[in-house]
């Protein structure tokens, strides 16, 4: 039961889940520090560039977790 959805599958979609969910929570971080500033849309630019390059970071972080498989550990 537990093998019907493998592993890998799962991990990939954790990993891809990190962009919409870190640019959802700089977006509405950015939006309320706009809102309380009262200087919409700097905060908001700002919150979503920073979110962004944190969801990347955190994907090659994860990417470099991964173990190797025997094509790519190969080169090919």
């Amino acid at each position: 039961m537990a093998d019907l959805i493998p592993k890998d599958f799962l991990r990939a979609i954790g990993i891809w889940s990190l962009i919409p969910s870190y640019l959802l929570a700089g977006g509405i971080l950015g939006y309320v520090v706009d809102r309380v500033a009262g200087t919409f849309p700097i905060f908001l630019g700002i919150g979503l560039l920073v979110a962004l390059i944190f969801a990347v970071r955190d994907m090659l972080r994860l990417r470099d977790s991964f173990p190797k498989t025997p094509t790519q550990a190969s080169g090919g």
